[in-house]
C-alpha cells in the first residue's frame, strides 16, 4: 500500500499546513505583540515600538527574492518546496536561540533589532516555501478551506504565544521565555521532515527516491522563463488590482498592530498582561471559529463579495470607536471592540489569502503568491512606521477614523476584482505558454530562447 503523501491526502495537507503556520505564529506572536507590549510597559515611546515592529516586518518584503529562487532552484528528489522549508526552519530555530541571549535587550536595541531582523528573514523564507507548497498541491476547490486552517492555526499560535510569552517574560525573564518557545517550535518542525510532497520522492537527502514527473514538469529552467511567465500572470488586470488591495490591507493591519498596545497601555493605563490576555483571547477565539467557517463562507458567498462586506464592517467599527471616546474606560467596552474586530479581521484574511491563491499561475506559484504577500508586508511596514508621525498630529479618535477611511478605500478597489475573468485569462496564458514551448527545439546544448 503506497505511503500517503501531501499530494494525495487532504487530511495530511490540512494538518501539515496548520502545523507550519502554527510555527510561524510563535515568533510573530512574540515579536509583533508580546515584545511591543513589554516595551510599552517599560516606558518605550510610540516611535521606538513602531520602529521595532517595522524592523521585524521589513524582511517579509524581501520574500520577492525567495520566491524566484524557489521556482528556479531546488533539490527536486526531495520535492519542489521541502528542502527550502527544512533549511529555513533550521535557521529560524537557531536565530530564536541567538535572540534569547541578547544582553539586556531593552537597553541594547540596535543589536536586538538586528537579530530580530535576521530571524524574520528565515521566517519569511519558511512562509514562502509553505505558501508555494500549498499552491502547488492543493486543489482549487480546497484552497479556501486550507487557508482557513492555515491562517486559523497561525492566529491561534499568535494568541497563545502572546499570553504564554508575556507570562514567561514577566515571571521568568526574557531569555527563559524565548528558549521555551524555541523548544515548542522544534517539536512542530518535525511534520515536514516526516512527509513527502509526492510519491516516490526522498524523505531525506540520503534516502532512496527520485523527483516526481509533476515536479520536473513545473520546474523553471532559466531566469528568463521565470520572468516571462511571471510577467504574463502578474501584469493581468486582476493581478495588479489584487496587489494594490493587499498593500492597503497590510497598511491598515500594520498601523492597527502597532497602535493597540500603545493605546491600551499608555492611554488606558493597562499593563502588558491585561493587553496580552485580551489580544490573545480574541485571536484564539476568532481563529478557532474561522478554521471551520471562514473558508466555507468565502466559497458560499463569493470571495470578493465577502471581503468587501468584512472591510465595510471593520470600517464601521473603527469609526464607532472614534466617536465614543467617553466609553473607552467603561469596563468591557474595549474588550468587545477587540473581539468583534479580530473575528471579522481573521475571516477577512482567510478570504483574501484564498483569493490571492486563485490569482496565481501554478508555473510560478511561489513567486507570484510572494508578490502578493510582499505587497501586504510592505503595507505592514508602512503602517507600523506611520504610528509615530500620525500620533504626533492626531488624537486617538483621529487615528481610528484614519483606519476607517483606509478600509473604505480598500472596499472600493476590491470591487474591481473579477476572479472568473482572471481564471479565463490564466487559461489563455497557459495555452500560449505550451504552444511556445512546443515550438522550441529540444537542444540542451543551446542557450534558452526565453528572454
Amino acid at each position: 500500500m503506497p505511503t500517503p503523501t501531501l499530494h494525495t491526502s487532504a487530511p495530511l495537507r490540512y494538518s501539515t499546513f496548520g502545523a507550519l503556520y502554527f510555527v510561524q505564529g510563535i515568533p510573530q506572536g512574540l515579536q509583533l505583540y508580546a515584545i511591543p507590549a513589554w516595551m510599552a510597559m517599560n516606558g518605550q515611546d510610540a516611535l521606538t515600538v513602531g520602529s521595532y515592529i517595522g524592523i521585524c516586518t521589513l524582511p517579509w518584503t524581501f520574500k520577492i527574492v525567495a520566491g524566484p529562487l524557489m521556482d528556479r532552484y531546488g533539490f527536486l528528489p526531495m520535492g519542489r518546496r521541502r528542502p527550502w522549508l527544512l533549511g529555513a526552519q533550521l535557521g529560524l530555530l537557531l536565530m530564536m536561540l541567538v535572540m534569547a541571549f541578547v544582553p539586556d535587550p531593552l537597553h541594547n536595541m540596535s543589536l536586538f533589532m538586528a537579530v530580530s531582523f535576521v530571524l524574520n528573514c528565515f521566517c519569511a523564507v519558511q512562509d514562502v516555501a509553505t505558501d508555494g507548497l500549498a499552491v502547488d498541491i492543493t486543489p482549487v476547490d480546497q484552497q479556501a478551506r486550507a487557508n482557513g486552517v492555515m491562517w486559523g492555526s497561525k492566529v491561534v499560535s499568535t494568541g497563545i504565544t502572546l499570553t504564554l510569552g508575556t507570562w514567561l517574560i514577566n515571571t521568568y525573564g526574557f531569555q527563559f521565555a524565548v528558549v521555551t518557545l524555541a523548544a515548542v517550535m522544534l517539536l512542530l518542525m518535525l511534520a515536514p521532515s516526516l512527509l513527502r510532497e509526492r510519491e516516490g520522492e526522498r524523505l531525506l537527502p540520503w534516502s532512496p527516491g527520485k523527483a516526481s514527473p509533476e515536479t520536473l514538469a513545473m520546474k523553471a529552467e532559466t531566469w528568463g522563463e521565470i520572468l516571462h511567465t511571471l510577467k504574463s500572470a502578474f501584469l493581468l488586470r486582476n493581478s495588479l488590482i489584487g496587489a494594490v488591495c493587499m498593500f492597503i490591507g497590510g497598511t491598515v493591519n500594520g498601523l492597527k498592530d502597532a497602535l493597540i498596545p500603545v493605546f491600551t497601555i499608555q492611554q488606558l493605563g493597562w499593563d502588558n498582561s491585561a493587553y496580552a490576555d485580551l489580544a490573545a483571547g480574541a485571536n484564539v477565539a476568532g481563529a478557532l471559529v474561522a478554521m471551520f467557517l471562514a473558508g466555507w463562507l468565502a466559497d458560499r458567498v463569493g470571495k470578493v463579495r465577502i471581503i468587501s462586506i468584512y472591510l465595510f464592517l471593520m470600517a464601521g467599527i473603527w469609526s464607532a470607536l472614534a466617536l465614543t471616546s467617553h466609553h473607552w474606560s467603561m469596563p468591557g467596552y474595549i474588550h468587545v471592540f477587540v473581539y468583534v474586530l479580530q473575528f471579522i479581521e481573521t475571516f477577512c484574511l482567510v478570504a483574501v489569502l484564498a483569493t490571492a491563491m486563485n490569482l496565481c499561475w501554478t508555473r510560478v506559484a511561489a513567486t507570484q503568491f510572494t508578490l502578493y504577500m510582499v505587497s501586504n508586508n510592505m503595507g505592514l511596514v508602512v503602517g507600523a512606521m506611520l504610528l509615530g508621525p500620525l500620533r504626533a498630529h492626531l488624537n486617538w479618535s483621529g487615528m481610528f477614523l484614519a483606519l476607517g477611511g483606509m478600509l473604505v478605500s480598500a472596499v472600493v478597489i476590491w470591487r474591481f476584482v473579477r476572479l472568473a475573468d482572471h481564471s479565463a485569462a490564466l487559461d489563455r496564458v497557459e495555452t500560449d505558454f505550451r504552444a511556445r514551448a512546443q515550438a522550441i527545439p529540444v537542444d540542451l546544448g543551446q542557450p534558452s530562447t526565453w528572454r
